[in-house]
């Protein structure tokens, strides 16, 4: 289409694009409560580690059903029924003790319907004991670990091991960048030289959303509006 020359009528989506209606993928059943993607086809699906879904909320019901009704589309074709989906903060398990206070404001990604995870599945290929040195003290404390999507990863003093830093008190990590930043006032000195061990690999799982709280009961409280990496 060719740039404005006058003024558009331009519609809102009603509620912000909050809650919007995706087709079931075929033999498929999404439960009410779960975390909902969309596959390659752009039928709705069970969140999950499978790579190349793209998380869009909570399942809220059937399109057309009734009160609690999950979307049992087993068996059945492709787009037989529909699943209204809503984009929200919601709270869900943590499945490998991944998260806590320190990773509040970071990107959580699925690991299945009902929970969620710090790491983003990566880690096809092995690092161990790689010497790394912080910068000079007058410069920004960061380091690059040379491969984005990484994941297990550990900071020690020696390449036999030494002292294990902690990551949240020592360093933090940015696994999609693959970059750690000395924290102030941690066990790590200025210029320290480091080795560092991780995995690094495309990632499997697909980003749900910010963590915006830790409840007491341990699970976490996930923004779908907020994500890493674009959702539709």
């Amino acid at each position: 289409m060719a740039a404005l020359t006058n003024s558009r009528n331009t519609p809102e989506l009603g509620d912000g694009g909050r809650i919007q209606v995706y087709p079931v993928e075929a033999n498929t059943t999404i439960y009410l409560g779960s975390i909902v993607a969309l596959n390659g086809n752009g039928n709705a699906v069970p969140a999950s580690s499978t790579p190349g879904l793209k998380v869009i909320g909570r399942a809220d019901m059937v399109s057309n059903g009734f009160p609690g009704q999950d979307a049992v589309n087993n068996p059945g074709a492709a787009g037989a029924i529909a699943i209204v989906v809503r984009r929200g903060a919601f709270m869900y398990g943590v499945n490998d003790a991944s998260i806590g206070a320190p990773q509040v404001g970071l990107t959580a990604f699925a690991v299945d319907d009902s929970s969620v995870s710090l790491f983003d599945g990566s880690g096809a290929t092995a690092v161990t004991a790689q010497i790394t040195a912080f910068p000079a003290a007058a410069s920004a404390q960061i380091i690059s670990l040379g491969h984005e999507n990484v994941s297990s990863v550990k900071v020690h003093s020696t390449a036999a091991g030494g002292t294990v830093y902690t990551e949240g008190t020592d360093y933090a990590v940015n696994f999609q960048t693959g970059l750690v930043m000395l924290i102030n006032g941690g066990g790590i000195a200025a210029g320290a030289t480091v080795y560092v061990d991780y995995n690094w690999g495309p990632p499997t799982r697909s980003a749900a959303g910010r963590i915006v709280r830790i409840d007491p009961t341990g699970q976490v409280w996930i923004d779908f509006w907020h994500q890493g990496v674009a959702a539709i």
